[in-house]
């Protein structure tokens, strides 16, 4: 035999073995291989809606009427609403027919039913693949809207019997009524599948991000093989009139469609319900992003980040009470709002503790901001609550004085939370102001290191405190480029000098008791100290308050004077203190700046206060509390201030730089004093009074 006969044969016997496929036995690849070759990606424009919903009317109507005949009840059909198609609908009425007959056509069995339907697909190949199937379906609609229809007719005039006989629709025997159900069953199926398809279809035309409905996209990937499907069971049904008119009990053909196509609705109508879910918590989110985004008043904000719609008078728990409270306890106030977990949040509970008291004591004004206008509220966030969570929850909450949200399910504004406010699952504080706006994404680490100094904790507060004493490094790290080793990372620093070497001895054996202290090990604060003067040469100390008193007389001078000129003249003030200064760092960020008596006082009484390390927020906030205590019952003492190169014929009188006291000090000579308002009398009136007197060495 030559090679062209051998050709031949094999190919015939590929066609025919083709021919004879069982689509029952493809998996889902191979059958989205077979029809996807079919589609061209032209995607013809077609009115799909408006033809779905007259055929939808054709079989409700139609499998109402078989549900009438199988009950036997004579009752009217009920009320089935009809969609209505757009006024310029005009149906592809021949494609169709072409369809129509090509279905009723087709023998019995499974492969022939396939050829059929790869058939059809070729012919609408131009088609989207919900247009596909809904003309198909729109096809059968046809036949079997006109077989109940006629079935009607046979029993009325002769004419009726007459079309019916023409049409082959034949009296529907009695006890065929299984065979009818369970056929009118299968076309619901198919009905169903038709729905779902164009549901999907409609919803991938509006946009959404995969990202944001996966379970749409998911979806969308088995639609080709759900058209396929749907397309063969409808052939099988267009074939099969015969089985509904009692002619042939050819069950098991149908019954494998049905089977098949059942499971494929099933999983599509998962894929549907999870869509239409993320999309309804999408479009929940874009409406809250938008109250979040353009921010009216606080008390809505907070409902879009916490509450879910159905809850009306949405309320919150007051640590302070222990009672719950309306949300509108926050209008018109600034919120710090804590986001966290339940995990390792003891620190931060501390942290926001020392925050809360601090917004009770003087001032009550700050920058313009009153502090009653300030509220801490706790949002946790906990995926899904249990038994062991409850229980932290609860524990945590005993130690907060301020609001707290309670909630069973999801919080609603979840994903505002993650994405818009950035929580990563990390302990943030964002702030809010009264109108709902953002004004500091994370206050956390300017609250970390400056606590309550930071109020009103706006980015600015941040960079003005990070700022305000930058004189101070940069003029130290004149006379001592090695200071800056010491201020890398979050260790606490103690930098002091003075004129008394006692005191200098003590306050050095005070701090290294503190260093080696078990409270303090526990606590993980590193404590480094810095005896200035000590081993430098001997003229680093001259150059040092030289540059600080120049730089004083040069902001002096200057109109618009800026905030660092009180700190400037509080160090220059302690310079002359008989006991020395100290000034407390934590890195770079300076934390108080303190007469060296005082301060001394302050770490010798360590065993006194220590445990507060622990209750507070940081060694550097249970010190500074201890150290103000002693500093409100302090004898005082005079604040003076020689200025050895300050320029003469430049004298300004400035106020005391004591916080407790802020009374215009005297300038004698070339030199300012203050005693707060004690002894020192000057011609008849008491130190501290507005009192100037120049005295200009000659």
């Amino acid at each position: 035999m030559s090679s062209n006969a051998v050709s031949s044969v094999t190919n015939f016997q590929k066609t025919k073995a083709s021919m004879m496929l069982n689509p029952l036995s493809l998996t889902d690849d191979q059958v989205l291989e077979k029809v996807y070759i079919t589609h061209v990606h032209t995607a013809e424009k077609y009115d799909v809606e408006s033809l779905f919903n007259v055929t939808s009317n054709i079989i409700k109507h139609s499998t109402a009427s078989a549900e009438n005949f199988v009950t036997q009840n004579g009752t009217p059909i009920g009320h089935i609403e009809d969609k209505v198609p757009l006024s310029s609908f005009n149906p592809p009425f021949r494609t169709m027919k072409e369809i129509a007959y090509q279905m009723m056509s087709t023998p019995h069995g499974e492969h022939n039913a396939h050829q059929t339907a790869i058939s059809i697909l070729e012919q609408l190949k131009s088609y989207t693949w919900d247009g596909k199937a809904v003309i198909v379906l729109a096809a059968f609609s046809l036949e079997y809207g006109n077989f109940w229809h006629l079935v009607h007719l046979q029993s009325g005039d002769q004419l009726g019997r007459s079309i019916a006989l023409m049409n082959r629709v034949h009296t529907i025997e009695g006890n065929n009524r299984q065979s009818i159900s369970d056929y009118n069953i299968l076309v619901k199926t198919i009905l169903v599948a038709v729905e779902c398809i164009t549901e999907m279809e409609r919803l991938s035309t509006k946009g959404y991000d995969p990202k944001d409905v996966p379970a749409l996209s998911e979806g969308l990937l088995e639609i080709p093989v759900i058209v396929y499907w749907t397309i063969i069971t409808i052939i099988a049904c267009a074939n099969h009139f015969d089985f509904i008119m009692g002619q042939t009990d050819d069950r098991f053909e149908l019954s494998n469609f049905g089977n098949k196509l059942a499971s494929i609705v099933s999983k599509l109508k998962a894929h549907q319900t999870r869509s239409r879910k993320e999309i309804g918590e999408l479009e929940d989110y874009w409406k809250r992003k938008k109250v979040f985004q353009t921010p009216t008043e606080i008390v809505e904000v907070l409902k879009v980040l916490i509450f879910h719609d159905e809850i009306k008078e949405p309320q919150v728990y007051d640590g302070y009470t222990k009672r719950r409270v309306p949300i509108e306890v926050f209008r018109r106030k600034h919120v710090l709002l804590f986001i966290s977990g339940l995990d390792s949040i003891r620190d931060e509970i501390r942290l926001l503790q020392s925050i809360y008291d601090g917004l009770q004591q003087d001032p009550r004004e700050v920058k313009g901001y009153f502090k009653d206008d300030f509220k801490i509220l706790w949002i946790p966030i906990v995926s899904e609550w249990n038994m062991i969570q409850r229980a932290e929850f609860e524990n945590l909450k005993i130690d907060m004085p301020w609001y707290v949200v309670e909630y069973q399910y999801p919080l609603a504004g979840i994903r505002l939370i993650r994405e818009d406010l950035n929580y990563k699952n990390k302990p943030i504080i964002p702030v809010l102001n009264p109108q709902g706006r953002v004004v500091n994404n994370n206050a956390m680490h300017m609250i970390f290191v400056w606590g309550i100094d930071a109020f009103p904790f706006r980015p600015t507060d941040d960079e003005v405190l990070t700022q305000k004493w930058n004189w101070f490094w940069a003029e130290l790290k004149k006379v001592n480029p090695t200071i800056q080793n010491l201020t890398k990372g979050d260790h606490y620093i103690f930098i002091y000098g003075g004129t008394d070497p006692k005191w200098s001895q003590n306050f050095t054996s005070a701090v290294e008791r503190i260093k080696k202290h078990e409270i303090t090990k526990k606590a993980d604060a590193i404590i480094e100290s810095y005896h200035f003067g000590r081993d430098e040469p001997i003229n680093v100390v001259p150059r040092f308050w030289i540059g600080i008193e120049s730089l004083f007389a040069n902001k002096i001078q200057k109109k618009n004077r800026d905030s660092t000129i009180e700190e400037i003249k509080s160090l220059l003030c302690l310079k002359q203190h008989p006991q020395g200064w100290v000034l407390l760092s934590k890195g770079s960020n300076v934390k108080i700046l303190g007469r060296g008596d005082l301060m001394y006082a302050t770490a010798i009484d360590f065993d006194i206060w220590k445990d507060r390390v622990l209750e507070k927020s940081g060694f550097d906030v249970a010190f500074i509390e201890y150290y103000n205590s002693k500093h409100r019952n302090s004898r005082p003492s005079c604040a003076h201030m020689q200025l050895a190169n300050y320029p003469a014929d430049v004298l300004e009188p400035i106020n005391c730089p004591d916080k407790l006291c802020g009374r215009s000090m005297e300038i004698e000579s070339i030199s300012y004093k203050c005693c707060h308002g004690h002894s020192n009398k000057v011609q008849g009136q008491e130190s501290g009074d507005v009192m100037i007197e120049k005295k200009l060495s000659p």
